[in-house]
């Protein structure tokens, strides 16, 4: 299976937004509102890649909304390294609207209950997004 069917059949009913943007503005607000999010880059809190993938890990391991498991740890831990490994180079630069990967706090981004994900910028234009979505 592909990542993106992978994440889906683990997660079952659920939103998931992954896509890359090609942006020249240097403008993350912009950047955002073309990945279908609020448009308030003040909202996002920097992170480095370790911090990165444990938030994208603990996304993808455990719903937002129950915090039941929806799939292993390591296979959770596995995706998001791929993930970010894929979409990532030497000068990127990593967003959350979390401030860490077991905050139950975070600026919501989409009119859905519970949302959270990693925004990548590659320095070269290039943004990756990976948005996870819950409803209770």
């Amino acid at each position: 299976m592909s990542l993106i069917a992978d994440i889906l059949a683990a997660r079952g009913p659920t939103m998931v937004r992954i896509s890359n943007v090609l942006d020249y503005s240097n403008d993350l607000s912009l950047v955002l509102s073309k990945f279908g999010l609020t448009q308030d880059e003040a909202m996002l809190v920097r992170h480095d890649r370790a911090g990165a993938v444990a938030i994208l890990t603990n996304l993808l391991w455990k719903g937002q909304a129950y915090d039941c498991e929806c799939m292993g740890r390591s296979k959770a831990e596995e995706l998001a390294e791929k993930i970010i490994s894929e979409n990532e180079s030497k000068e990127s630069r990593y967003f959350s609207n979390k401030e860490s990967p077991s905050s139950d706090s975070w600026n919501g981004l989409t009119g859905s209950t519970f949302d959270s994900g990693i925004v990548i910028s590659s320095g070269d234009g290039r943004y990756f997004c990976i948005w996870l979505e819950d409803e209770d």
